[in-house]
């Protein structure tokens, strides 16, 4: 790549920078406006503003984060757009906005913690900040046993990283992680200090929203009430064994794990509460942008309805009475909301079965060739489910837009092209890849797939 190519490409990466910032600062600007325009014209206080600056400040940090995970995993223009998204996200506003609810902070220490973890390679902060979110909701630490797997199973590790740096990086994490779960819960569990006891998260009633309602009116008995009382750590498990297990076998694939993580038990509940909602409005664009956005418009169309000044059908936070029916609106927009959150967490649960079915044995580093397409090929894991699912430029058979992973952990997409290549392992002039593996070539030592004797001069090494 020549100088005006570098500097055009830097250019334009400075530009779409700069407009997921414009754009997150201007979301926060607009919420706290409209929240300090509604306290004047009801008479309430300054505090009332204030309380909803961190979650709003939340938001904000999750846009920018959402950017920084992903503009090494998919082309700038879609990292631009699912920043902007998040920023702009109607289930966001009105959580942060209207409510100020801390759900969203716990979301964003979430998102940091992960991305510290695996990207940054700060185990020991990453075990705090998780710590913290949970402190702030304790739903976030369901997440730990996933970002523990991952850290076993290598991801965010150094192509060269041993076993023994991967225990180490293991041990750092989950002693951090112990540590500050101990600072934070234990005065609170075995003296009862009522200042450091977070605010509860909803009422003992069931939630307003969800299928049950619908389906079986009353959720005090039967499978709904099972589900919402006894079964409840069926409905948990549910959510954290297939992450972990689809994590152990694709460590990339962490920050998508943690998005399935946290809209199965929205998925599988019979009922739950407006602020519930707010749980995948982040994680998801780390995922599937075109179901996250889905997820946006029904979930933000449910809360506005519900949940806002014009709309006060429902407690934001708390439950209502099981002999309670909600009205054809309410019940109507949280059945649409749990039919996009069911369809979104099949389409998770099939994308693990499909990657569990493709890793079949193969020769150590000899990769597979992909779907006929250049550049689709696995390189150097020995399993064809690496394939395309992180390449930016992959063609997938499939209509399911596939999770990111972590960079600089090898396979294709993991790092943008270089040497005037293109993203399909292509070189710039437009010369095909000949379908070799990962980014355009072999692993060192070894053969492309479709070549007999040596590599194509198109072809290009993976990026460091």
């Amino acid at each position: 790549m020549g100088s005006f190519e570098r500097f055009k490409t830097k250019t334009h990466f400075n530009s779409l920078k700069r407009l997921v910032g414009v754009t997150a600062l201007a979301a926060l600007a607009v919420k706290l406006l409209t929240v300090a325009l509604a306290t004047a014209a009801g008479g309430g206080t300054p505090l009332d503003l204030l309380a909803r600056v961190p979650a709003s400040v939340a938001d904000l940090g999750a846009a920018l984060l959402v950017f920084e995970v992903l503009k090494t995993r998919r082309p700038l223009q879609l990292a631009a757009r699912s920043a902007i998204l998040v920023a702009v996200s109607p289930v966001l506003f009105v959580a942060s906005g209207i409510h100020g609810d801390k759900l969203g902070v716990a979301v964003a220490l979430l998102l940091a913690a992960m991305w510290l973890l695996v990207d940054r390679d700060a185990p020991l902060v990453a075990g705090i900040t998780l710590a913290i979110a949970s402190r702030v909701e304790p739903m976030a630490l369901l997440a730990a046993p996933v970002a523990l797997t991952a850290v076993a199973a290598g991801a965010g590790a150094g192509a060269g990283e041993d076993r023994r740096a991967r225990r180490s990086r293991l041990v750092h994490f989950g002693g951090a992680l112990a540590g500050a779960l101990f600072a934070a819960w234990v005065p609170t569990l075995a003296w009862g200090w009522d200042s450091l006891r977070g605010a509860p998260g909803g009422g003992s009633a069931p939630g307003g929203l969800g299928p049950g309602w619908v389906l079986a009116r009353s959720l005090d008995q039967g499978l709904a009430g099972w589900l919402l009382g006894s079964g409840r750590p069926l409905v948990l498990a549910a959510a954290v064994v297939p992450a972990m297990l689809w994590v152990r076998r694709r460590p990339r694939r962490v920050y998508a794990a943690v998005g399935l993580l946290l809209l199965a038990p929205l998925a599988l509940a019979p009922a739950w509460s407006p602020r519930d909602l707010v749980w995948p409005a982040v994680f998801g664009y780390l995922g599937d942008a075109r179901w996250a956005s889905i997820y946006a418009v029904a979930a933000g169309a449910c809360v506005g309805w519900t949940s806002t000044w014009w709309g006060t059908g429902l407690p934001w936070d708390g439950g209502i009475a099981p002999g309670t029916v909600p009205d054809g609106a309410i019940a109507g927009l949280g059945l649409v909301t749990w039919v996009v959150l069911g369809s979104w967490l099949l389409l998770g649960w099939r994308t693990i079965a499909v990657e569990a079915g493709a890793a079949g044995p193969t020769a150590p580093g000899a990769g597979a060739v992909g779907q006929g397409t250049a550049g689709e090929g696995a390189a150097g894991e020995g399993a064809v489910g690496e394939r395309a699912v992180d390449n930016r430029a992959s063609r997938s058979p499939g209509w399911a837009t596939l999770p990111v992973g972590a960079p600089g952990t090898g396979g294709a997409g993991s790092g943008a092209p270089r040497n005037g290549a293109t993203a399909n392992g292509a070189a710039a002039n437009g010369a095909p890849a000949n379908g070799v593996a990962g980014n355009g070539s072999a692993p060192e030592g070894t053969t492309p797939a479709d070549q007999g004797t040596r590599p194509s001069r198109g072809s290009v090494s993976l990026p460091k």
